[in-house]
């Protein structure tokens, strides 16, 4: 992981996340998702469709989704950014980091 993790800003509230995050394409290698500002999330992951809806709940991103015809259920993560980085952790933040990088405003 680069950078420290002071250089990582925690978003607590779903006004500040929909600032940083909605709207906007983020990509991890060649896979790709969309956090859409109506509550939907959109993207492509090993050749696979994903579909989902997503809110906000106690400090928390929560998604359901499904990649493909594979149900990934629901997750509630920790998202933190950096520039035009977001770090997110699943399982209520005790999962493995990942990190996205959105695309350009």
């Amino acid at each position: 992981m680069s950078g420290t993790d002071e250089s990582w800003r925690r978003i607590l509230t779903r006004a500040d996340f929909r600032a940083a995050c909605a709207g906007r394409t983020f990509r991890i290698g060649p896979d790709q998702f969309t956090i859409h500002a109506d509550g939907r999330l959109t993207g492509r992951f090993d050749g696979l469709d994903l579909i989902g809806t997503w809110t906000w709940e106690d400090g928390l991103f929560c998604r359901t989704a499904t990649l493909g015809t594979e149900d990934l259920g629901e997750d509630r993560e920790t998202i933190e950014v950096n520039g035009n980085r977001m770090r997110y952790r699943g399982d209520g933040g005790h999962g493995a980091p990942r990190i996205a990088t959105a695309d350009p405003r």
